[in-house]
């Protein structure tokens, strides 16, 4: 595993990664490269990463506490029509949300009250930041903390998650990895405190990532309930981009490979990128961090595939094969989609479609039911990920989704 992890990341241009496998009794951690190339501080098993949109789980299971304490109703609407049921399974239909540096959870909030919906709540899968945000609000608003205050009290101090934090004032006392990016580092380190519910600010060890994840192994470990680890792992909705998810659950995603059940969750921001599998019928958890942001799909798709075969003999499913001959109708899609702060332009030339954001474009290879796959992955981030289109009773598409991510049609 040292020698296959550290050739990974030499291949990627990764400067610092860990990884840990929580397998029965056992966790193993592996760390390589550098936490800060230039200081020259090496990674360590206790360095902490950011771990970006990966804090969703986490924020959702805080609802989910306060649901176990009778001050949550999951059906109940909390913000207009919409419900924590909505918040927690991506399908509130909130807009993304604008990427803005805010000081409080309430004050980015505030700024979703002008911002158009992308669909009607409970319409269909769009995964969002700001649901995300409006859960940790209302974390703040029922236990009178902050939204950092009530993680630390209510999850990690009770889940013994001692390599975890996401303030200033506790990073201090752990050693930490910063981003890296081109050569440099990269600044400010926490680009918006008040989308810290939503993945900006938290930051982890792979092995607290695993520990946490134990908790869904080891039927809440004392810290959740098990029917609200039961409820957590249930499938919500269908996601249309299947190469990013089969199903969106209460919090995590929901991925089939070879027959067996694979939850988690993944998160990228500027400083770092995490994922986090774990498998219950395997009782097996698996994490992956690093700190060059765009690198971290890539490398954890490489590390937890040969994980997988080695550990378990399961293969992770490949990439999808566009077929050329795939008949589609690109008169349905052609058009434009937008959200807050995206544009989305869907053309059509020589029965190829091809789908242009800001100044990066590339052409989509259709894959078959309203789904396709970009020619350059590096439109996506490096996500590894689909495209899709959600159809209106006209025949028409609605909305388009970039991996998760969903626009709606404005043109």
């Amino acid at each position: 595993m040292d020698h296959m992890i550290e050739e990974i990341a030499a291949s990627l241009g990764v400067v610092g990664a860990q990884v840990a496998v929580a397998g029965g009794e056992s966790v193993r951690s592996y760390a390589t490269g550098l936490a800060n190339a230039e200081l020259g501080t090496p990674v360590t098993g206790d360095t902490l990463f950011q771990i970006g949109s990966t804090t969703k789980v986490y924020t959702a299971a805080l609802v989910m506490l306060l649901a176990e304490k009778g001050l949550v109703d999951l059906d109940a609407p909390v913000l207009g029509a919409v419900t924590p049921r909505q918040l927690l399974s991506m399908t509130s239909g909130l807009d993304n949300g604008p990427y803005v540096d805010v000081p409080t959870v309430a004050d980015y909030v505030e700024l979703l009250s002008d911002i158009p919906p992308i669909h009607q709540p409970g319409a269909g899968f769009g995964y969002t930041n700001a649901s995300t945000v409006v859960s940790g609000l209302l974390v703040e608003r029922l236990t009178g903390q902050s939204w950092d205050e009530a993680l630390r009290d209510l999850l990690l101090v009770p889940a013994g998650l001692t390599h975890t934090a996401s303030v200033a004032d506790e990073l201090l006392y752990h050693r930490v990895a910063v981003g890296h990016a081109g050569g440099e580092l990269v600044r400010p380190f926490f680009f918006s405190r008040g989308l810290g519910p939503a993945g900006s600010t938290l930051c982890a060890s792979a092995t607290d990532l695993v520990a946490f994840a134990r908790l869904f192994l080891r039927a809440g470990g004392g810290v959740l309930s098990p029917d609200t680890v039961e409820q957590m792992q249930t499938p919500q909705v269908d996601v249309p981009t299947r190469c990013f998810a089969d199903h969106w659950c209460l919090g995590p995603y929901l991925k089939i490979w070879d027959g067996v059940r694979v939850y988690g969750h993944s998160g990228t921001t500027p400083s770092g990128s995490s994922t986090l599998l774990w498998l219950p019928e395997h009782d097996l958890a698996v994490a992956t961090v690093v700190n060059v942001a765009d690198r971290g799909y890539p490398f954890a798709d490489a590390v937890i595939r040969e994980v997988m075969r080695s550990e378990l003999g399961i293969a992770k499913p490949p990439l999808p094969t566009p077929d050329p001959a795939t008949p589609f109708a690109p008169e349905r899609y052609v058009g434009t989609y937008a959200t807050h702060d995206s544009r989305y332009e869907v053309t059509c030339a020589d029965g190829r479609l091809h789908v242009r954001l800001s100044s990066s474009g590339t052409d989509l290879l259709p894959l078959g039911d309203h789904r396709f796959l970009p020619a350059d992955d590096g439109f996506t981030g490096n996500h590894m990920w689909d495209l899709a289109f959600v159809m209106g009773a006209d025949g028409r598409a609605v909305r388009l989704l970039n991996g998760a991510f969903a626009a709606r049609r404005t043109a």
